[in-house]
């Protein structure tokens, strides 16, 4: 008769599988996005620095050429792509909330959200009436 093989590959706590390539998912906080950073990422080898530019975005994939899965036929190695995960803090302090409003203020940008806005309010900005 035929023998069959079965395999079931347990998934690593770490490190995701996608073809030869293998992703990873790096926490940076708000300020290390907003202003720039280096990280030390793990690899398969071992860990590597990285730089995370001024500005990035939650979701950011940076590549790591050929830091992958080798190719079972022998054509090289995959990539690993690093995740940047940016963690918005969820306790502030009453100074570092007072920093954050005042870099919104400075920004320009509304600190509530519209849905926030009273209905009156609501329907005299849709008819543009003060």
């Amino acid at each position: 008769g035929d023998l069959y093989v079965v395999i079931h590959v347990r998934e690593h706590p770490i490190f995701v599988r996608q073809g030869n390539d293998v992703v990873v998912e790096v926490p940076v906080s708000f300020p290390q996005a907003a202003l720039g950073t280096e990280v030390e990422v793990p690899t398969l080898e071992g860990k590597v620095k990285v730089k995370i530019a001024a500005g990035t975005q939650s979701g950011k994939v940076l590549r790591l050429k050929g830091k992958g899965i080798p190719d079972l036929h022998g054509y090289g190695r995959g990539d690993q792509l690093v995740k940047v995960i940016v963690e918005t803090p969820r306790r502030l302090n009453p100074r570092q909330r007072e920093l954050l409003e005042e870099f919104a203020k400075i920004s320009g940008e509304e600190l509530h959200h519209p849905m926030a806005k009273g209905f009156v309010e609501k329907i005299r900005e849709m008819f543009g009436t003060p």
